[in-house]
């Protein structure tokens, strides 16, 4: 597929609070997660975020997704804005929050959308709750970097520090601590970084005021609890992880733009080919943010709904 969206997607987010909430797991550890779109929750789409980032990204989304009459449950990941860090955190372990949060506002079945760095735990929780999950959808998503072919088209800083990591991980920990620290303590150098790295496509998005107000509120409150969640999560980026990908059973659908050079093309290529009949579309021009321009046609894809009735 090519070509934009008659409507670019247009930022919104609700006007009070009612829409957060905090859960915890019997071990203690805590789950924050927000709700934007529908109020009604009968077709719901649970929202694995970028990196590094929170629930608040998915803000982007809200006024498409209430047009849509889609729910969408945007759950931070360990050690990002509201949720817990966790040391022994595993990709599989975001099924259980999910499971945590759907059993709480009693939704049986819903739909699975994963972000860019959000990819592998959307995939897990769509290999792991089968029996729930209507659908799968991947926008611009990274794919295994132990795979031989994983690095080409990566920018040239994300492709070092990516190879660093795989041959010096301590070493790249520590860059990428360094990095969410300069952006919790400034996060302004966040947009610098992005600004310098993301094809001119994405930097006239990012440019918006209103989407530039949403993406300086998402990376402050991902990285309130400091760089550890972070460091925890890039590293895990690093191992193998192929295997979930095979486990997939539901419909998945697979959106990246040819443009991208921060997660490249290359990644959805690898997507495709791993989990069984999955549909790519390929957005002709599309950056890594092109998710905001598409989300019409992106939320149009997705189901919601009873896995059974697909």
């Amino acid at each position: 597929m090519s070509g934009n969206d008659a409507t670019p997607g247009l930022v919104s987010e609700p006007n009070n609070r009612e829409h957060e909430l905090l859960l915890r797991h019997s071990d203690g550890r805590g789950v924050k997660c927000a709700l934007f779109g529908a109020r009604d929750r009968k077709r719901v789409v649970f929202y694995s975020h970028g990196f590094p980032a929170c629930r608040i990204e998915a803000a982007v989304a809200h006024r498409e997704a209430l047009a849509q009459g889609i729910t969408i449950v945007a759950i931070d990941r360990p050690g990002f804005g509201g949720s817990d860090w966790s040391r022994e955190r595993r990709f599989e372990d975001w099924a259980k929050d999910v499971s945590l949060v759907a059993d709480h506002l009693a939704i049986d079945h819903f739909a699975i959308l994963g972000v860019s760095g959000g990819t592998p735990t959307a995939v897990a929780a769509a290999a792991l709750l089968k029996g729930r999950v209507s659908s799968l959808c991947l926008v611009s998503g990274l794919g295994p970097l132990t795979a031989p072919e994983a690095l080409g088209g990566f920018n040239l800083a994300n492709r070092v520090l990516l190879l660093l990591g795989l041959r010096i991980p301590w070493l790249a920990g520590f860059l990428i601590h360094a990095l969410a620290s300069m952006w919790r303590a400034v996060p302004a150098t966040a947009m610098v970084w992005f600004g310098a790295l993301l094809p001119a496509v994405d930097r006239e998005i990012v440019a918006r005021r209103d989407v530039r107000i949403v993406l300086a509120k998402n990376i402050r409150e991902s990285l309130r609890q400091g760089a550890r969640g972070a460091v925890t999560e890039f590293l895990l980026f690093l191992t193998e992880w192929r295997p979930l990908l095979r486990q997939i059973e539901v419909p998945t659908t697979i959106w990246h733009g040819d443009a991208d050079t921060y997660v490249p093309l290359s990644m959805a290529t690898f997507l495709q080919k791993e989990i069984q009949g999955s549909v790519f579309h390929q957005v002709k021009g599309g950056g890594h943010f092109m998710i905001i321009d598409r989300l019409s046609s992106i939320l149009r894809s997705i189901g919601g709904g009873d896995p059974s009735q697909s």
